[in-house]
């Protein structure tokens, strides 16, 4: 067989699609692939082909890998046939022990690298034609000592030239061995006590390899930790498989120099057998992964530090795929991690976008930065509006991730939008004491002339009829403007408030609403306490409530404003309940009341109303609850406030009540 003559590979897997990556990943080396689905099928083969190498399964039906090594190697024919393992599940130690005595000669893991089995196969390809041409060369030189004897030098010189030969292998060899990346020791020895290496294992190690793993005090220059824990001597991967004639599998081992500093390695060993099966010696790997292992460092701190943003922070595929998603994003949107990734982004937050999504892929893909506001929801079903950051990643292994910041500004907004429409109100309210300011004037002058005209002789009755129901008309839009000249005056100090005038006028205020929603009103004052405070804000306390508990019966119902004397806490003081017949309140709802920009008015509300309500009566170190249910099958919701009155004037009102009931 000629140095560049194909040989024959034998493919055994119960798997045609494998067997096609396979061919796919060998057929550039030129050699003769034959596949084989069973192990019957590749015992049939092997005996009509010389086959060089065979790539098998381990686990196949009928005959798992293990068996039909076996049964190869039971063959004179194929005893030193290299075999390699192909396995897709996790192997043992045990197993890979099995597989190296039935005749393995090397184990491959999938997913299988490509480069890795093709030099792999390559490497036994090259040593089965050396190997043929050893044979080739040893029968020639034998049939030539056997025939012509009486040609001793010219056998002589043969032999010579073929041992030069074998030299020059061995050379190429070592030459390989020198150039490999990959740390190589040999020990030449059971006991390990005469070890060579290759020169990326001298680079490797801090004081280059030792050529004695033993000597004579049996140290080495560092020490070497599994696990955080120091590694004994005897139990070096080498030492291990020389000792116990076993392969020691890939194993994480820490190399500490005694002056100081790590080099994480990846180490493995199999031993080597003479002839007789006798352990004379063992050759270990050694892979340095110490920039691995600071680059998952490294990732993992990143990691930490995302998930410490409270911002959400997300990356996705060009195409939208959620690669990434930290607790900022589960904290915002309220989707795990578990649920969030493989999802496409923005389809799962039902993203709105304020311009074309394609114009801002565009912009993203140019390698320049978007930011903006996007409405999304989540997953609870709240609509929410979030600043967004936008940027493709630059690091070139992740070209076409895109990574997105989103931060909830949704509270802000609505309070920016509540600050306007307060602001507009009150600008409003100015605007109407001017108003009901500059009509008062004139107001007074006309009620004049209507009393004048009342008494002219020149009117017959109807005439002063109509006139009397003029004045009367006029003198009730006058008392309208007072109204609201007191409703927007506000004291400069505290005053004494009497509560059931304050409602009343509240009352008067609503009473189209009342009257036009068909509601019928139920007051009760049992109480003359006087609240020192100021006016417009207990005004906008109990307006606010009278108004909602009016929105609350568009299809009529009735309306109970209650006022007496009553204790909270030992204090004294005044109690005011409002209750309506309206659509009550959501048992879900309930918790959040009283919290900033929650409302049960979809867009209608602010949100603000009740929760400005509860500062004002926490002001006045008073309290404000509300109670909803339901009774003889209609909804009753009830507020109730407690407004503290003074000892002394308690005290007071306390005298006047019971002399009220002596007489």
């Amino acid at each position: 067989m000629g140095i560049n003559e194909s040989v024959d590979i034998l493919m055994v897997d119960d798997q045609p699609s494998k067997l096609l990556s396979y061919q796919a990943i060998l057929e550039d080396l030129g050699e003769n692939l034959i596949s084989a689905t069973s192990g019957k099928e590749a015992l049939e083969l092997l005996l009509k082909r010389n086959v060089a190498i065979i790539l098998m399964d381990v686990s196949m039906p009928e005959i798992d890998g293990f068996e039909l090594a076996d049964l190869i190697r039971q063959h004179p024919r194929f005893q030193k046939t290299a075999i390699i393992f192909i396995s897709a599940v996790h192997l043992t130690d045990l197993d890979r022990m099995k597989g190296y005595q039935r005749g393995a000669m090397d184990y491959i893991s999938v997913p299988v690298v490509p480069e890795v089995l093709r030099a792999k196969v390559s490497v036994f390809a090259d040593l089965y034609r050396k190997t043929r041409e050893l044979e080739v060369l040893n029968s020639e030189l034998e049939e030539r000592v056997l025939a012509r004897t009486e040609q001793l030098r010219e056998s002589e010189e043969q032999v010579r030239r073929l041992n030069g030969q074998l030299h020059q292998r061995v050379a190429e060899l070592e030459s390989i061995m020198k150039v490999l990346p990959v740390g190589v020791s040999v020990a030449h020895d059971p006991d390990c006590l005469v070890v060579t290496s290759n020169a990326a294992l001298k680079e490797m190690l801090p004081h280059g390899a030792p050529e004695n793993y033993g000597g004579e005090n049996g140290s080495l220059a560092y020490e070497v930790y599994r696990n955080g824990a120091p590694l004994p001597l005897e139990e070096l991967p080498l030492r291990r498989a020389a000792a116990t004639g076993t392969a020691v599998g890939r194993i994480e081992l820490e190399i500490r120099p005694k002056h100081g500093g790590v080099v994480e390695t990846l180490m493995s060993a199999n031993p080597l057998f003479d002839e007789l099966g006798n352990v004379r010696g063992a050759v270990g790997a050694l892979i340095d992964i110490t920039e691995r292992k600071r680059m998952e460092q490294a990732l993992r701190e990143r990691a930490d530090l995302l998930e410490l943003a409270s911002e959400a922070i997300m990356v996705r595929e060009v195409n939208g795929t959620v690669l990434f998603w930290n607790s900022g994003a589960t904290a915002l949107y309220g989707w795990t991690p578990e649920e969030a990734l493989g999802k496409n982004l923005h389809q799962l937050v039902d993203t709105k976008f304020p311009v074309p999504e394609a114009e801002i892929s565009s912009i993203v893909h140019e390698g320049s930065r978007w930011e903006g506001n996007l409405v999304q929801h989540t997953k609870d079903g709240r609509e929410i509006v979030v600043a967004c950051r936008k940027i493709l990643h630059r690091d070139a292994a992740k070209a076409g991730e895109v990574l997105e910041i989103c931060r909830d500004i949704t509270a802000s907004l609505q309070a920016e939008e509540a600050l306007r429409r307060s602001e507009r109100l009150a600008a409003m309210g100015r605007m109407a004491g001017i108003v009901a300011h500059e009509i008062n004037n004139p107001l007074e002058s006309i009620l004049n002339l209507f009393y004048l005209l009342q008494q002219h002789p020149s009117l017959d009755l109807q005439a002063r009829h109509y006139a009397m129901t003029a004045e009367q008309e006029l003198l009730r839009i006058s008392h309208i403007t007072k109204q609201t000249l007191s409703f927007y005056r506000e004291p400069a100090q505290a005053i004494a408030i009497p509560i059931p005038a304050l409602l009343d006028e509240i009352l008067q205020l609503q009473s189209r609403e009342l009257q036009t929603n068909g509601i019928a009103l139920e007051r009760r004052y049992s109480s003359r306490e006087l609240v020192h405070g100021f006016p417009v804000e207990l005004k906008q306390v109990f307006l606010n409530l009278i108004t909602n508990a009016i929105q609350a019966m568009p299809q009529g119902g009735r309306l109970r404003v209650h006022l007496q004397r009553s204790h909270h806490a030992q204090r004294p003081g005044i109690g005011i309940s409002i209750l309506d017949t309206g659509s009550g309140i959501r048992s879900e709802d309930a918790k959040r009341l009283f919290e900033p920009f929650f409302t049960t008015k979809s867009t209608k509300g602010t949100g603000l109303g009740l929760w400005i309500c509860k500062g004002i009566i926490e002001k006045y170190e008073g309290t404000i609850r509300f109670r909803s249910t339901k009774l003889e099958g209609r909804n009753v919701t009830c507020f109730s406030i407690f407004l503290p009155v003074p000892a002394s004037e308690a005290s007071l009102l306390d005298l006047v009540a019971n002399v009220e009931v002596e007489s």
